[in-house]
């Protein structure tokens, strides 16, 4: 299971961000990745990957809130973050969890 400290040198996060920052990154990912896996079983090793990929993501918005970022570009030129913060992870949790309506 992921944990804060995980999370902490996953995102590269200095002193200055708190724990308590960080730890509402790791409970909204965790909350949108069950909502997403529902009752179906996905490893361990896929979960924890994934946490530490959408607890990213939500923690990279707090750096951007109004959706445009730029991850030291040659040219400069901004790119847009996701919206959701699960869409680089439907693929991966695809193999685990069935998909349709």
């Amino acid at each position: 299971m992921v944990t804060v400290h995980d999370l902490r040198a996953y995102v590269g996060a200095g002193a200055s961000v708190t724990d308590q920052t960080l730890q509402q990154d790791l409970d909204a990912a965790r909350a949108l990745i069950a909502a997403t896996v529902g009752p179906y079983d996905v490893p361990e090793v896929i979960l924890d990957e994934v946490t530490l990929g959408v607890g990213f993501e939500l923690w990279s918005r707090r750096a951007a809130p109004s959706g445009m970022t730029q991850f030291a570009s040659v040219d400069g030129t901004p790119a847009r973050m996701y919206r959701d913060p699960l869409t680089a992870y439907y693929a991966i949790l695809g193999k685990y969890v069935p998909s349709g309506v």
